[in-house]
């Protein structure tokens, strides 16, 4: 009896478990389908074009998510967009925004007053938001004009090529124990040129060419730009909303972060009050130019100022800097070529240039200026909102229309360049005329990059006592042999690009 008795409470065990696994896997099988249909929904409601727009060419938002979800080429996403657009300079995509992919176009939007067009602001609350907040990226009005004023300043008064030079001196020091085996190349000129910032942006040294380890700060700092970058967050806004353990991680990151930056605007501003610091870097000149021009300007809007410039004023020079170090591997007529030039004006050992010098070097300008153009680290331009109808050629964008450029398409399009997937800095030595607009690594117009002189004397630097320190050449095994792969995120980054560089012997 107690054996029947068991046998059926095993059956009814049994039963049990197989009715709560199937009510389970019905469950998790409604779930997914009811984020199915919200996520189908959602993208319906982003691809629909608003009146006015109907003769617009169209890219699937759709087609974009799923090559960034796979982890494409990034020129292989823009050849997708390219064919699905067109010739048309203009097409429909990217949650509902017009993007713009002609220098004529282009110029009409760029040169819009800044208050006919202006930058689309973030969703209050999202991690974009959190990250920059009202910085200049993203200002509007007689903010963003009064902020404007006040870095154009900064900036002035903070270039120095003497620190750049000096910080390009402990880069070389922290390379000589890797010389002669691949290094991560990408790694290392984002370790120069956040030290380069620290001392130009704050006066202050984190220690990146101390040592191979990288400081808690920094590396929170490079997960809050990964998640800020990452397609899954841009196109699909509400993830952040989700309880992951990623969002959390962000957020302590965040955290990190800020409080760093909010401790050396406080530091600053009490040694100012002291007069016992005399540093010209951007966050005193800002502190001190506030005072003068009797701008009042709260801990929360420099904590904004101070972030953007240190997303901009490294993580795009690294990524610059890491292409021209690329294809001067990969084409070492150039690089000799560059070096002879460099030899020619500073001499044969590594010195730091003045500004006369840096004006001479023509062909390492043009490299740089065609790396900026081949691989914009910032494909897109951020977004702008019009407040007013614009007319672009045979189209009308009716108010509320959100614009971006296309940088990436702009710098491609055979119409304006020859051979524009070849490589040659020389286009930039020629007296061949194009569109003033066909080249926007840093935007144009009112709108336009406040730290690209900054940028651009970075690159000079480095890339010349680079040339006069160091030969290097690409791994025969790399995975960039045939052509620089590029991780498609809110900057282009270079994916495990590694060189093999060697002591120069000076002759």
């Amino acid at each position: 009896m107690f054996h029947v008795t068991s046998n059926y409470i095993n059956i009814l065990s049994v039963q049990y478990l197989q009715h709560v696994l199937l009510n389970k896997k019905m469950f998790i099988s409604i779930f997914f389908v009811i984020i199915l249909i919200v996520v189908i929904n959602f993208i319906r409601k982003i691809n629909k074009k608003p009146e006015g727009l109907e003769s617009i060419p169209n890219v699937s938002t759709l087609e974009i998510l799923w090559a960034n979800l796979q982890q494409k080429n990034y020129d292989e996403i823009e050849d997708l967009i390219q064919r699905r657009s067109g010739d048309h300079g203009i097409y429909f995509s990217y949650f509902g925004s017009v993007s713009i992919a002609s220098p004529e176009y282009a110029k009409i939007l760029l040169t819009e007053s800044e208050d006919d067009a202006t930058k689309f602001e973030p969703d209050p609350g999202s991690f974009l938001d959190k990250f920059f907040g009202s910085g200049l990226p993203f200002a509007n009005g007689d903010k963003w004009r009064t902020h404007r004023n006040l870095a154009n300043s900064a900036f002035n008064i903070a270039l120095s090529p003497e620190i750049v030079g000096e910080t390009t001196m402990d880069l070389f020091a922290f390379m000589k124990p890797k010389l002669n085996r691949p290094i991560d190349v990408y790694e290392t000129m984002q370790r120069v040129t956040i030290e380069a910032l620290g001392k130009l942006g704050f006066g202050h040294k984190f220690g990146c060419l101390e040592s191979e380890g990288v400081s808690h700060l920094i590396s929170s700092y490079k997960y809050v730009v990964s998640i800020v970058g990452s397609p899954l967050y841009r196109m699909v806004p509400w993830v952040d909303k989700l309880p992951l353990k990623s969002n959390k991680k962000y957020l302590d990151a965040l955290k990190e972060f800020d409080g760093f930056i909010y401790d050396v605007i406080e530091a600053r501003r009490n040694e100012i009050k002291k007069n016992s610091y005399n540093g010209r870097d951007l966050l005193t000149s800002m502190l001190k130019l506030t005072e003068q021009e009797e701008i009042n300007t709260d801990i929360k809007q420099l904590r904004d100022e101070l972030a953007s410039i240190f997303a901009a004023g490294h993580d795009s020079t690294s990524i610059a800097l890491s292409v021209s170090l690329y294809f001067l591997a990969k084409y070492p007529e150039m690089q000799e070529k560059a070096r002879a030039e460099v030899i020619n004006i500073l001499g044969n050992e590594p010195i730091i240039p003045n500004s006369d010098q840096l004006k001479e070097l023509k062909y390492v300008n043009a490299i740089i200026k065609e790396s900026l153009r081949a691989y914009p680290p910032a494909p897109i331009i951020t977004a702008r909102r019009l407040n007013k109808p614009v007319k672009l050629g045979p189209y009308t964008l009716p108010t509320n229309t959100i614009c971006m450029v296309n940088a990436w398409q702009i710098h491609h399009n055979p119409k304006y360049w020859k051979n524009p997937n070849q490589y040659d800095p020389e286009r930039f030595l020629s007296s061949e005329k194009r569109h003033a607009y066909s080249w926007v690594t840093f935007s144009s117009g009112p709108r336009n990059c406040v730290g690209q002189n900054l940028s651009l004397m970075e690159q000079r630097i480095i890339l010349s006592m680079i040339l006069l320190k160091y030969k290097w050449t690409l791994p025969e095994n790399s995975i960039n042999k045939d052509k620089l792969l590029l991780n498609a995120q809110f900057l282009l980054t270079p994916r495990d690009l590694k060189l093999v560089f060697t002591e120069r012997i000076n002759k």
